[in-house]
């Protein structure tokens, strides 16, 4: 929008009514000039959003205006929940970091209202123990940690998040799936435990019972 009469496109909004029509009383910062201008907005858009909550996923939805521009790690408002965008899918298949509404075919989301739920196998030469926690969404997990689990000491050797498998560095626990760990006889001290995290008992072929609710 120009100035009428300076031709400046530096306009304070003073008053605007309507909704897809937009009557605009707008005065310029460089002139003073108060004048009038139409607009027409642009009505907003369904995009289809697959979001997952822990072990379920389903599909939904969120309306969108066309010129709006959407990134990896953003947050949507989905029915009234908070929503962490974790992968973008563009309307030629490709997964982008962002894109404009207009490009977008779907949207993958995670809740972001509740603690993160990250999987935890740790191998005793071929006998897992396997567990689940949940931690604050933030906790960092790192390759080389020893961590506490119950009456079990073990050390991070690999991490499985959302997009890849690690072997070294570090990931937050809102991309991370599942930690995988062995025991050793050298392991004494431990960076943090997670015995008060545990959250379930998972049942699964050839899985030897190290922990009880009772701490040495």
């Amino acid at each position: 929008m120009k100035c009428t009469v300076c031709g400046s496109e530096s306009c304070e909004i003073l008053k605007s009514k309507g909704k897809l029509t937009k009557e605009l009383l707008l005065k310029c910062n460089k002139c003073g000039n108060i004048f009038r201008e139409v607009v027409e907005v642009e009505k907003p858009v369904e995009v289809r959003v697959v979001v997952s909550e822990y072990e379920s996923s389903h599909k939904t939805s969120v309306k969108l205006y066309p010129d709006e521009f959407l990134e990896f790690e953003g947050v949507l408002d989905l029915d009234g929940r908070p929503a962490e965008i974790t992968s973008i899918e563009n309307k030629r298949s490709g997964r982008v970091m962002f894109a404009p509404v207009t490009e977008i075919d779907t949207i993958w989301a995670n809740y972001i209202d509740t603690p993160a739920r990250v999987g935890i196998s740790v191998d005793f030469g071929g006998k897992i123990l396997s567990r689940k926690v949940e931690v604050d969404r933030e906790f960092e997990f790192t390759i080389g940690d020893v961590v506490k689990l119950g009456h079990v000491l073990f050390k991070i050797r690999g991490i499985k998040t959302q997009e890849r498998k690690m072997r070294k560095g570090f990931a937050k626990a809102f991309v991370v799936k599942r930690i995988y760990g062995r025991p050793g006889d050298d392991l004494k001290r431990y960076k943090y435990d997670l015995t008060s995290k545990i959250i379930e008992v998972v049942t699964v072929p050839n899985v030897v019972e190290y922990y009880d609710d009772e701490e040495e």
